[in-house]
């Protein structure tokens, strides 16, 4: 394939994405209610859940280093310890939900990232998270899968295709972040 029709199927992908408006303000009321916001997702959604929680963390606030006000954003894909144990000892599909069991809270935020929309832990998480009152927000890209019929709130691709989704999902991320600092209430 040639960069010029790769770029033209981002392009094209970007212009189909859509997401649910209520997004933004619940990220943006997050600091004010003092709620935690979890983010996972498997292979290379794992690693834009941990670039999220970086840039939720560091990125949203206009003046970072003078604001101890900050989003409270856990990656659950970055505790590798605890995760291989509960995928060890018990099942895989459990690595998320077990984490929220330690950390979560009713009415903290659950963002889930899953292209298919249909990975075990990601559905079993969702099914917890909902079970006991957080807010979930699913990102999904080809059909939606399990995690958009479950999810509270969605931001969805319709692109059959891992490495477009992903990169989409990237974009919609640093898009949160961008939101996030211009509309700061904690600057």
């Amino acid at each position: 394939m040639k960069w010029s029709n790769y770029k033209d199927k981002v392009i094209g992908a970007l212009n189909l994405f859509r997401f649910d408006e209520d997004i933004l303000r619940i990220l943006e009321d997050s600091i004010e209610k003092n709620q935690k916001i979890f983010v996972a997702g498997n292979g290379g959604s794992a690693a834009i859940a941990l670039h999220y929680v970086c840039d939720f963390s560091k990125g949203a606030n206009k003046d970072w280093s003078n604001n101890p006000n900050r989003m409270k954003a856990i990656c659950l894909t970055s505790n590798i310890g605890y995760m291989t144990a509960i995928a060890n000892d018990n099942y895989y599909s459990l690595i998320f939900k077990e984490q929220l069991v330690n950390l979560a809270s009713p009415n903290d935020i659950l963002i889930l990232i899953s292209s298919s929309g249909n990975s075990p832990n990601i559905i079993e998480a969702a099914n917890y998270a909902k079970e006991h009152g957080l807010v979930v927000i699913g990102i999904t890209g080809f059909s939606g899968g399990k995690l958009k019929e479950v999810a509270d709130y969605s931001a969805h691709i319709e692109f059959d295709g891992y490495e477009v989704c992903e990169d989409v999902h990237s974009v919609f991320g640093h898009f949160l972040v961008t939101y996030l600092r211009e509309h700061s209430k904690n600057s």
